[in-house]
């Protein structure tokens, strides 16, 4: 299998602009897009400067032209991705999980790359849409020393239309806030209600006394001296009445019968 060319060779992405121009160029002719992943001889050639842009696979199998890549992969180990304005970029670390041993052995002492992605959703004007992703690779130490697209006539004078390449990134976050947006708007806040407490209102002076506290010194001292335990004021949390203590309640003697009930209770012991 022949050798696979990068999109772009020596050259570094300074923004997001430069990164359309490179994505538009590939979608005039001008510049050559990935269609394969890299193999073992792809992989050696990697180097600081290199730019692949390619196509992602489409999950509708009507969508897809054959010239997609599911997944880009370099033979080459990363960290986490860090977001710098709408790029991510990865530094590569030392491993042995890399594909080929022959790759591992020729890349041992080489400078650590550093690689920086940009994806974007491409409009069509046919109105399908496409998902492209831009790959650079470069060291910190070489990237002073990359040209850029003002360097190159053929990029310099490309003119990119407005909204062709939107970022994914940038859209995926606005969809996001459409879907909030819309749940919100639907769905019902809840209303958060606070109990007041009634105010406490006066005792009733048709209220049953023995039940009731009287405050003052006078319901004190009858409770001293008939010997009933001394009445302090309790309160019912959900009642305006004011309650007389449990103990208070059981030392009270029990109210007299009626002359009816007595007569009819006798009328039981005197029966045979």
């Amino acid at each position: 299998m022949p050798a696979q060319s990068p999109t772009c060779t020596s050259l570094r992405i300074r923004s997001v602009h430069d990164a359309e121009l490179v994505l538009h160029a590939v979608s005039l002719g001008i510049l050559p897009m990935v269609h394969r992943r890299l193999d073992d001889e792809d992989r050696l050639s990697l180097a600081s400067g290199c730019i692949y842009v390619w196509e992602e696979r489409s999950s509708n199998p009507l969508e897809c032209t054959g010239q997609e890549i599911q997944r880009f992969t370099e033979g080459r180990s990363w960290g986490p991705s860090r977001a710098r304005d709408d790029f991510l970029l990865y530094y590569e670390k030392e491993s042995n999980s890399r594909s080929s041993v022959h790759l591992r052995n020729n890349l041992m002492g080489s400078a650590q790359l550093i690689k920086q992605t940009y994806s974007v959703v491409v409009h069509e004007p046919d109105g399908n849409t496409r998902k492209w992703h831009l790959n650079a690779y470069y060291t910190q130490d070489t990237v002073d020393q990359l040209r850029t697209v003002d360097d190159i006539l053929k990029l310099r004078d490309v003119n990119v239309p407005s909204g062709r390449y939107v970022c994914a990134r940038t859209s995926n976050t606005r969809r996001s806030s459409r879907n909030t947006g819309r749940a919100g708007s639907h769905a019902e806040r809840p209303r958060t209600t606070i109990a007041r407490p009634a105010p406490l209102s006066q005792p009733s002076p048709s209220l049953d006394s023995r039940y009731d506290v009287r405050s003052s010194s006078t319901s004190s001292t009858s409770s001293t001296m008939s010997g009933l335990p001394p009445i302090t004021h309790i309160v019912d949390p959900h009642s305006a009445r004011r309650l007389a203590p449990l103990d208070y309640l059981q030392a009270l003697p029990p109210p007299n019968r009626s002359p009816v009930d007595a007569q009819a209770i006798s009328s039981f012991r005197n029966v045979p």
